[in-house]
């Protein structure tokens, strides 16, 4: 198709079908079915993004009270998705084990976990005791203490994106594959459309919702934006033989580490300690990194000397220096909103982010958070970031 196609003018334009993308269209079609959307994805096939690759994690237990602030905002959607789309996501409320070797670290979980229960988010305190009584698979005296959070969960990615995908279709969105956005176009100050390589759309509304590429989108339209995209490295392997089925998922904080039990309980999704890694986006496993990776695990679990790796997977993650997200409306560009840097969290929170962006969209403003604690211009005085990272 000839690049100089236009396309029938929409009321708004949404760049990417990945999770928040989906969850911005589905949110303003709930506050206004007549609204005309497009959908604008650079892949052939629904789920290649970063959505696909994700672990499916939803956590409450951050010290950023925003971040808390947007599970909190994401629960009820989580929790009635299975009724409202007649889809299961397989929801488990299993929690997340946050584990301290050191007294920095156990600092910040307690600390972090008085603020939750403040906020009405159940989170335990549990002494070194506690967890050698209670998680014996754990390496003896490493661990100062740890923290579980009840309502920490799980739910199934594509199953939740394939449900949102199908809603939006249903109400009438095109969803155009294959389509890749490679210029924002504008009208002085404002936004006009977007040309891309299957012809120009125009809408005086655009969500960048690119994911990793939103950064480097934003920045052909002259916004910069400060995130930066990295490759995650997923093990699959065999479960270790001591830990039980539905272990809550276990964090070790000071390397990054992670152990996240599928619902089998036969294999396991582990990662976290490439954190530090050099920016990028191509999705090539890096065999290198394994040695520090299964040290890692075997520090925490000692049985994980045993496990069976089965297969790596890549996957890309787009985060702020503050590891907070960036949403809002961009300063510069009138109609051009922004969603971008979620540090791995996109998935639990896009229905939180989703009702944000539609309530800036069509009220001009948000009730529900201060929004614009979100917007990139508070990385020009500093700002607190998020210390519970893996």
């Amino acid at each position: 198709m000839s690049n100089n196609y236009k396309q029938p003018k929409s009321d708004i334009i949404i760049i990417g079908a990945g999770i928040m993308g989906l969850s911005v269209a589905y949110h303003l079609l709930e506050a206004d079915p007549k609204l005309s959307i497009v959908i604008l994805e650079k892949e052939k096939l629904l789920g290649l993004g970063s959505t696909g690759k994700c672990t499916g994690g939803i956590r409450y237990q951050f010290s950023s009270p925003l971040l808390r602030r947007l599970s909190l905002l994401s629960r009820d959607f989580f929790l009635n998705f299975e009724p409202a789309f007649d889809t299961p996501i397989w929801y488990r409320e299993r929690g997340y084990l946050m584990l301290a070797p050191n007294e920095a670290l156990w600092a910040d979980l307690k600390l972090s976990a008085g603020q939750a229960e403040s906020e009405g988010i159940p989170v335990k305190i549990l002494s070194q005791e506690e967890l050698e009584k209670n998680f014996p698979y754990l390496q003896q005296d490493h661990y100062l203490g740890g923290t579980f959070g009840q309502w920490d969960a799980y739910a199934d990615p594509y199953a939740v994106l394939a449900a949102l995908y199908a809603s939006v279709r249903r109400r009438g969105v095109p969803v155009h594959f294959q389509c890749e956005a490679r210029k924002i176009l504008r009208q002085g100050n404002a936004v006009s459309g977007v040309e891309t390589t299957q012809g120009v759309f125009h809408s005086p509304i655009i969500v960048n919702a690119a994911g990793p590429y939103a950064a480097g989108l934003a920045g052909a339209a002259g916004i910069v934006l400060p995130v930066q995209s990295f490759r995650r490295q997923v093990y699959v392997c065999t479960n270790p033989k001591d830990v039980p089925a539905a272990a809550p998922l276990i964090v070790d904080l000071a390397t990054g580490f992670y152990l996240h039990q599928e619902a089998s309980a036969k294999t396991v999704l582990l990662g976290g300690t490439d954190k530090d890694t050099r920016p990028g986006l191509d999705e090539v496993v890096d065999k290198s990194l394994a040695e520090d990776f299964f040290l890692a695990a075997m520090e925490a679990i000692p049985s994980a000397l045993n496990i069976k790796w089965l297969r790596t997977y890549t996957g890309i993650r787009d985060q702020t220096p503050d590891y907070l997200p960036i949403i809002g409306e961009a300063a510069d560009l009138k109609g051009f909103y922004l969603t971008s840097g979620f540090s791995g969290h996109g998935f639990m929170h896009a229905s939180a982010v989703g009702r944000i962006v539609s309530d800036l969209i069509l009220k001009g403003r948000c009730e529900q958070i201060e929004g614009n604690l979100f917007y990139p211009q508070r990385f020009a005085k500093a700002s607190p970031q998020e210390s519970l990272v893996f």
